[in-house]
């Protein structure tokens, strides 16, 4: 039964239709932004504090709110030291809970910090970390439309101490207990609230207490990244508490952070920094530790090029905070990955003094699976293929990848979940070695019978883990249809094409199809939107068109053929690298070089053929003979001249062979033994061979020897006789002669 063109154009229509609520390359998701925080940052304010102590609970105090990569996160400041009496407060919120949105929310931060201090024993200068945790619980409970991660930092150099805080009770030997009972409530509240808590002691803290603290809250932010877990901190000092506070603020919201480079400044002096941003970060953080607000910054990015501190270079975005403060921050948005030079200039009269720099990093990074065969029969194996993309493009570089797992499982009805194996050692369904892309193998099971899904997973140190999951179904006796996509990986330039085919095997009526673009830019399209596949085998061809405005990179996402009820039938990544064209300067030296190098190789081939042609040509192994008659002994002999040419010329006066120029007979090698010889008058005689003697205008005979006819059987010729008239008369006495 044919299709009759009114059901070809229902059929159009609806594959118009179920192509229209899919996504398409301009409505892909795209990888997600980094996940925001609420973190609220614990100061002790006690008396047992030095100057330099609370300066450097400041300091690490902005480290936070000045290094928050999430332009959607919320950062609160609260000092704590005790309730003595009347008109003292145990905590002091220096900063309500801020945005960091733009560099003035980042420049408010970093500025009412300054309000933490020392207090002294008529503001409570004791301990009192009960009320520090209650205050900071209360923070988290605001409401919060975007759920986000929930941290505590809890700076601290002494114990708990509220012997002489009376809300604790009115025998000052229970207040302590009571005070401990009632951080054990609070640590129940926040486990249950999902608050992770990260303490911090330095000086006399006590390691046992902080540890529980530690230990009461939630301890699964990053998954089963066992940095991520929250774990007391006690250094030696105030020293170090900067670096320590940063490490964990990196880990508590599963960042990455960068070793730190620390230099001396000198007095009207300057300093470079190098600080390495990773490939896998799509959004990172220079936290710079100046000490004095007169120092100037300023960054450089891998290619030299100085970046602006607000503003967009190079598709990516900066922004920078506390330039008037003791630490500054430049955050970038798609940061170019590589060597970062960051440069410290101290003016006159500052004192010298040490500066550091840090990165803290993220990679706001999204998974794509794609299926060999996106609808498997009951007892078919399907390549399961996982791989990681940024905002720009897919990752492709084993080192950027290290540390990473990628995991799958399956499930779907009529079987219980299957875990995917997923490698990228090139053997088995994996397509090549170390190329980013994990692959793995999987049975449907024979009691498979509808709904089919599966599930994605990438997880590491400084990724936003990512699951992506892949919902199909069993093939059934209808499913007829079945395809293929073809895309070879490409380098192209912007404007440029890459060229694909869709092979199509059909064992059911004419079929209308479409393509689509998933997690590609919207800068890539596609030349064919949909196709027509009659029964039996076609192929359709396809192009994916890169725009002119396409930035430079890797292009990731997949094409995948849809049917249409908006069923998959197959997909294929996208592997595509886009270069912008090669300057003119650059392709003339490029063709210079490549000239050079073939000159370099020709010219001792040429030098060699050159000296083979002159080998082959010269003469001078040849040895001539003039002979009255063949079979005789020849008359007169020479040999040719050595190095005068391909050829040479002679001639016969008196029965003898004398060598001329330029006149004469003209001799020269043939081809193998054979010799060529011209009489006089041009014309050439017979190919003359060595034991072959030919004939010689005049009635003379000519004969050679050839010495590189080594190993050849050479011609014997007698001893010359005397020239002798042919009129000769024996006469007597000629016998002795």
């Amino acid at each position: 039964m044919r299709v009759t063109s009114s059901l070809r154009s229902l059929l159009a229509l609806a594959v118009t239709a179920a192509v229209a609520l899919l996504p398409t390359a301009a409505s892909a998701s795209q990888p997600s932004d980094v996940k925001p925080v609420r973190v609220v940052v614990l100061v002790d304010e006690s008396g047992s504090l030095s100057g330099p102590d609370v300066a450097r609970e400041r300091a690490a105090s902005q480290l936070i709110a000045l290094s928050e990569l999430s332009p959607q996160s919320q950062v609160a400041v609260v000092g704590f030291g005790s309730s003595n009496g009347p008109g003292q407060a145990a905590v002091d919120i220096a900063c309500p809970l801020t945005g960091v949105q733009t560099a003035q929310d980042r420049e408010s931060l970093s500025r009412c910090v300054e309000k933490l201090r020392r207090r002294n024993s008529d503001e409570g200068g004791d301990t009192d970390h009960a009320a520090a945790l209650e205050q900071a619980l209360d923070i988290m409970n605001t409401p919060d439309d975007q759920q986000r991660a929930k941290i505590v930092f809890l700076l601290t150099d002494g114990v708990l101490d509220v012997r002489n805080s009376p809300q604790y009770g009115s025998d000052a030997q229970a207040r302590n207990r009571n005070a401990r009972a009632q951080i054990d409530r609070s640590l129940r509240d926040a486990e249950k609230a999902r608050v992770q808590i990260w303490p911090l002691g330095f000086g006399s803290a006590d390691k046992t207490s902080l540890d529980a603290f530690a230990a009461g809250g939630w301890r699964q932010p990053c998954g089963d990244q066992e940095t991520a877990t929250p774990r007391a901190r006690v250094v030696a000092s105030s020293a170090d508490v900067e670096r320590s506070l940063l490490e964990a603020f990196a880990y508590a919201r599963c960042a990455g952070i960068e070793e730190s480079v620390t230099d001396s400044l000198e007095p009207n002096a300057t300093v470079d920094l190098q600080v390495n941003i990773p490939i896998i970060a799509t959004d990172g953080s220079i936290v710079v530790v100046k000490r004095d607000r007169r120092i100037r910054v300023t960054y450089f990015d891998p290619d030299g090029n100085q970046v602006p501190k607000q503003g967009e270079q190079n598709d990516s975005t900066f922004q920078v905070a506390g330039e008037a403060g003791p630490v500054e921050s430049l955050r970038i948005r798609n940061p170019l990955p590589g060597r970062w030079r960051v440069q410290l200039t101290s003016p006159p009269g500052v004192s010298r003094q040490d500066v550091s720099a840090t990165v803290v990093w993220q990679g706001a990074l999204r998974a794509s699976i794609s299926l060999s065969n996106p609808r498997p029969r009951p007892g078919e194996q399907v390549a399961v293929r996982l791989r990681l993309q940024t905002r720009t493009g897919t990752i492709t570089d084993p080192a950027a990848l290290e540390g990473l797992r990628f995991t799958a499982r399956m499930s779907g009805d009529g079987f219980q979940e299957l875990p995917v194996d997923l490698r990228d050692t090139g053997d088995g369904p994996d397509r090549a070695q170390s190329d980013g892309e994990y692959s793995g193998q999987v049975t449907i099971p024979a009691t498979a019978t509808g709904a089919l899904s599966f599930l994605g997973k990438v997880t590491g140190p400084g990724v936003a883990g990512d699951e992506r999951p892949y919902a199909t179904r069993v093939a059934g006796p209808a499913d007829r249809l079945r395809a293929q996509v073809q895309l070879d990986a490409a380098t192209v330039e912007p404007g440029g094409e890459v060229s694909g085919t869709v092979r199509v095997t059909n064992d059911a009526e004419p079929a209308q199809l479409a393509l689509r673009l998933v997690d590609v830019p919207g800068t890539v399209s596609l030349s064919v939107q949909r196709f027509q596949a009659p029964a039996g085998a076609s192929e359709h061809a396809l192009k994916l068109r890169i725009g002119a405005q396409a930035p430079k990179g890797p292009v990731g996402g997949s094409v995948q053929v849809v049917d249409a009820a908006g069923q998959v039938v197959a997909e294929e990544f996208v592997d595509v690298d886009v270069q912008p064209p090669t300057p003119l300067w650059q392709r003339l030296l490029q063709a210079l070089l490549v000239l050079l190098l073939i000159l370099a190789v020709a010219l001792p081939l040429l030098v060699l053929r050159r000296r083979a042609r002159i080998r082959a040509a010269d003469p001078s192994e040849l040895t001539f003979y003039l002979f009255e008659r063949p079979g005789e002994p020849y008359v007169s002999k020479m040999q040719a001249p050595l190095g005068e040419g391909p050829e040479f010329t002679f001639e016969i006066s008196a029965g003898r062979l004398v060598r001329t120029f330029g006149t004469g007979y003209t001799a020269r090698r043939g081809g193998g033994q054979t010799v060529l010889v011209r009489d006089p008058s041009g014309q050439e005689l017979e190919p003359l061979r060595p034991g072959r003697p030919i004939p010689l205008p005049g009635g003379m005979f000519l004969g050679v020897d050839d010495a590189r006819a080594k190993g050849a059987e050479q011609p014997v010729y007698g001893s010359p006789e005397p020239s002798r008239s042919r009129t000769h008369r024996p006469m007597p006495g000629d016998d002795l002669l």
